[in-house]
């Protein structure tokens, strides 16, 4: 029988994301993940070449958990669409407050030094175009603009998750109903954007 895998690929995931989250990016190096896992060099290095490929990777991983159920509720693109999508930025974040945590504090482009592997790249512009089309879409199906879905359904839930997540603190139901309420009013009806005046 195979043996186990003692030091797999996510125990080092979730070592480089508590390194991260306690002292900064530049903490998380190959070095820092093999004294906190127990895990030979050679195999943080077979997994992940670089040290931009640790932190890529421990990010991305969080961004696709968190895109998993922002875009399933972001389907089917109704007029409820931005408010499921809304709220679960709030609920997801209290449920996962670690890699919450990691997206809210960092963006990708922060924690590099470099270059990723290809296969990290291609995933970070796979996220980007799977949430890019999915907001477009629900801009189609209610008539709003773009600009205005975005900041409805990603701008506002993800002020208040962050003012929120200070100190460690993770959204309340009152910030969920507050949100909820919010994106509603801002959502509601077809956009009534006022046309030029004729001279």
């Amino acid at each position: 029988m195979p043996q186990p895998v003692k030091h797999s690929a996510d125990v080092m995931l979730d070592a480089v994301r508590a390194l991260v989250l306690s002292g900064g990016p530049a903490a998380a190096s190959a070095r820092a993940v093999c004294l906190a896992t127990g895990a030979s060099s050679g195999s943080v290095y077979h997994r992940f070449p670089r040290r931009d490929d640790l932190v890529a990777a421990a990010w991305l991983r969080a961004q696709d958990r968190f895109l998993r159920v922002y875009l399933e509720a972001l389907a089917p693109a109704d007029a409820q669409a931005g408010v499921r999508a809304a709220v679960a930025v709030l609920t997801w974040c209290r449920s996962h407050p670690e890699d919450a945590a990691l997206l809210m504090r960092h963006a990708l482009r922060d924690l590099l030094r470099g270059d990723t592997s290809p296969a990290l790249a291609q995933q970070a512009q796979a996220h980007h175009r799977a949430l890019g089309d999915a907001l477009a879409e629900v801009a189609r199906a209610t008539g709003h603009p773009l600009a205005d879905v975005v900041l409805a359904v990603v701008d506002l839930p993800y002020a208040v998750a962050r003012r929120a997540m200070r100190d460690d603190g993770t959204p309340g139901e009152d910030d969920v109903e507050a949100v909820r309420r919010a994106v509603a009013l801002l959502l509601s009806g077809p956009s009534d954007s006022p046309q030029a005046s004729p001279p």
